[in-house]
């Protein structure tokens, strides 16, 4: 029942025009705060605490603010 009630909600903003990284993230958190026993403080820190080991998968996000950066000041233009 709770895939259903999820499922139903992502695709419901969907069909409303929103982003799906949007509709993604706007559901999963209104999920966790309405139908779910813990809180969001403690899910975000079972997910840092799940990261701090990785630090391979913090290339990709710095990947993406490098490539922010050089496209607003111009270096990506130059190369």
């Amino acid at each position: 029942m709770d895939v259903l009630v999820l499922f139903s909600m992502i695709v419901g903003l969907m069909l409303l025009g929103v982003p799906i990284a949007v509709s993604l993230g706007f559901s999963s958190i209104l999920f966790l705060l309405v139908l779910s026993d813990s809180s969001l403080a403690s899910i975000a820190q079972t997910f840092f605490q799940a990261m701090a080991g990785h630090y391979t998968l913090l290339a990709i996000p710095f990947f993406i603010l490098a490539s922010s950066f050089m496209s607003t000041g111009g270096v990506a233009q130059r190369i």
